[in-house]
């Protein structure tokens, strides 16, 4: 897919901030003589207007009080906060590529300037910057997105949004961007995974091998598990939750995790999808199969397993399966033709 504008969310995606900013709240909270909250809590609401953060965690407090107690213990709370990815790097050679560039953020404008000036960001590479103060509804609304958009002249087709939060994919999602979400801030990987989050990244240094000549393009490394049994493939229809091809009819499909064996990782999507005890029978060579249309170029290893028994219980990811013959596979799902040399079939 093509693209014109990468836009960054702030707290988790540039800087590494979210410890800072929950516990500089939870020593404001006890100089107040309020509770105080706990880590996820907190993670939860980063990225919405920071007088609304404070309103949830502490209805009964005076929000501008609040706010000054945290702003007197910054300065050391704030000492060991640093740059993510060599953004400065990134973004240079992001605009070297020709896109245009623009931090979106549910903080304030002060707080912004205070905390990358004091890192040495180089703010001069952003073309447009959107603040808590520049529009009247904030994350998960789609507005302030949406504002930063106009500003760039760019369609939501052409745009990214890199956040570190289930509320920066929801703001992203409203506003008919992609997204991509970085692990360097406050989701875990199961989060984003569990919410059909397409595109994760460690942090922002990873983003620019995943662009080519302006395409989104992510490799994914994943198995593709055929149970067979009484000589018959098994095939699996997609549900509609799933964040990639829903309704569509499949083999068991897994993301193989760093360090992992694409053997263990389908004996483990295979017990999850279906139920069933298997054998493992052999493991083929990778296939490399482009998604031109979703920017995911997936590399694929295939593994083999013969299932003990044929009755499948499925989970969410699945609403229907078929015991088919092998010659018949790609009745279902053509794609499943690059896995004929591995199956031996002429």
């Amino acid at each position: 897919m093509r693209v014109k504008a990468i836009l960054f969310d702030l707290d988790g995606v540039i800087i590494d901030s979210p410890h800072a900013i929950w516990k500089s709240h939870n020593i404001a909270a006890k100089r107040l003589g309020y509770p105080p909250c706990k880590k996820e809590d907190i993670y939860r609401l980063i990225g919405m207007r920071w007088d609304d953060v404070i309103a949830v965690l502490w209805p009964e407090a005076d929000v501008e009080l609040f706010k000054k107690t945290v702003n007197e213990v910054y300065e050391d709370v704030y000492k060991n906060v640093k740059l993510i990815g060599n953004v400065n790097k990134v973004l240079k050679e992001l605009k070297k590529r020709g896109f245009k560039l623009a931090l979106v953020s549910g903080s304030n404008r002060g707080y912004a300037d205070k905390v990358l000036r004091k890192l040495n960001f180089d703010s001069s590479l952003l073309d447009v910057r959107v603040h808590s103060e520049d529009t009247e509804r904030h994350k998960p609304d789609p507005d302030p997105i949406l504002l930063a958009l106009k500003k760039l002249g760019v369609k939501p087709k052409e745009a990214i949004y890199v956040g570190d939060s289930l509320l920066d994919y929801r703001a992203a999602k409203a506003a008919g961007v992609n997204f991509i979400g970085t692990l360097s801030g406050v989701a875990t990987i199961e989060e984003f995974l569990e919410n059909n989050v397409i595109y994760i990244i460690k942090d922002i240094g990873e983003l620019p091998k995943h662009l080519d000549n302006k395409e989104l393009k992510f490799v994914r490394r994943t198995v593709a598990a055929f149970v067979m049994y009484d000589g018959r493939v098994l095939l699996l229809k997609r549900s509609d939750k799933v964040a990639t091809y829903p309704n569509q009819w499949a083999v068991v499909h897994g993301r193989i995790e760093d360090g992992e064996s694409a053997e263990k990782r389908a004996e483990i999507e295979v017990k999850e999808e279906t139920g069933l005890d298997v054998n493992l029978i052999k493991k083929g060579r990778e296939v490399v199969y482009e998604d031109k249309a979703l920017g995911i170029s997936w590399h694929i290893i295939p593994v083999l397993f013969e299932a003990k028994d044929y009755r499948v219980k499925l989970n969410w990811e699945n609403t229907d399966y078929l015991w088919v013959k092998v010659e018949e596979m790609e009745k279902y799902n053509k794609y499943l033709r690059l896995f004929k040399d591995f199956l031996k079939v002429g």
